[in-house]
């Protein structure tokens, strides 16, 4: 199977196949990644703009950045808690199923570029724009762990997994992923800009939903 962003859509099953068959899985890695990065960047772009063309920059980089960070913080425990309980995958299928949907997650969020270019150019807020990212990233990274979890249940039908105890593992990992992915993100800030003069990285306070929650608080002031 030809690795595009329109074919990991509209062709999970086979490419679910060539997984359970080890068909070409470097190659497929490689074109993932350079999804992963296209994807993120034309987003991370479009959020920095707001503040300068160095922000939009750093922005472009530091959004697959937080992909692969996330990623690689919470792959081993997928995968070697899956072979405890039963699975039957290697480390590279499972890097791949789980890559497939972060290329999922980032050519959705590269989809949502004109409009978050949109809401920038008609003058929105900051409180407003940091929402309407946060609301965004839910949207497409939601969809990307709907993805793997249906590859992931599709691909131990193929390799005859059912029988394993490994299946209840993936929602609890999703939950811990999409933990880990917020406070990442709160981390690696600013990725929109607020302060008038650049920052590469500001010193992180309290967690990601505590700073969510105090702009809220100043939207609603």
């Amino acid at each position: 199977m030809q690795i595009t962003a329109e074919s990991i859509i509209k062709s999970s099953e086979a490419l679910c196949n060539d997984v359970v068959n080890d068909v070409a899985l470097k190659a497929k890695l490689a074109r993932l990644t350079g999804i992963v990065l296209a994807g993120g960047a034309i987003y991370g772009f479009s959020m920095g703009l707001r503040h300068s063309l160095l922000q939009a920059a750093v922005s472009a980089l530091k959004v697959p950045a937080l992909f692969f960070i996330t990623l690689l913080i919470c792959l081993s425990t997928l995968h070697f808690l899956g072979l405890l309980f039963g699975s039957r995958l290697s480390l590279s299928q499972t890097l791949t199923v789980l890559l497939t949907g972060v290329a999922v997650n980032s050519v959705l969020l590269g989809s949502f570029a004109p409009i978050s270019l949109f809401f920038l150019m008609s003058g929105s807020s900051y409180e407003f724009l940091m929402l309407m990212h946060v609301t965004i990233f839910i949207i497409c990274g939601v969809a990307g762990l709907a993805y793997i979890h249906k590859n992931f249940h599709f691909i131990r039908r193929l390799s005859g997994d059912t029988a394993s105890n490994a299946g209840f593992l993936l929602p609890i990992w999703m939950v811990l992923y999409m933990f880990v992915g917020s406070q990442m993100a709160y981390i690696l800030a600013p990725f929109v800009g607020r302060e008038s003069t650049f920052m590469l990285f500001r010193v992180p306070q309290d967690n990601f939903y505590t700073y969510l929650w105090e702009i809220i608080l100043q939207l609603m002031r």
